[in-house]
């Protein structure tokens, strides 16, 4: 049987993640209400639906590294995916929000594959 770390061991090992993930939500909460109160909503709708599920799954994310859940580390990677498909959405407007937005997901995607044990992937992979 091994061990966990405790929830204080934990609290310096997610530190960074946890900042990445607030900054994160914060971010896409902030893009998808920008694009609701120009009233733009219909036309974004994709952008507002993608940074909304992106905000929920950081603050999810968060809530179970902050509460040291023996699950937390199993919503790293998928978070890390949503964050990366809504940084390539965001990607595609040319509002400063959105910017805002993808370079925030673009570092939660980092900081939670970091934390995971896994290589974000930088640059395309080699095709023989």
């Amino acid at each position: 049987m091994t061990t966990r770390p405790t929830a204080k061991e934990n609290a310096k090992r997610f530190a960074s993640v946890i900042q990445a993930l607030q900054a994160c939500e914060a971010a896409c909460t902030h893009c998808a209400t920008e694009f609701g109160k120009n009233g733009h909503a219909e036309a974004m709708a994709r952008c507002i639906g993608v940074c909304t599920d992106c905000a929920e799954y950081c603050a999810l994310t968060r809530k179970f590294l902050e509460r040291n859940s023996e699950f937390a580390e199993l919503l790293l990677e998928d978070c890390a995916e949503i964050c990366s498909q809504c940084a390539e959405e965001c990607d595609h407007h040319g509002q400063g929000h959105c910017s805002a937005c993808a370079t925030a997901c673009r570092a939660c995607l980092d900081a939670c594959l970091k934390v995971a044990g896994v290589e974000a992937i930088t640059a395309e992979p080699t095709v023989f």
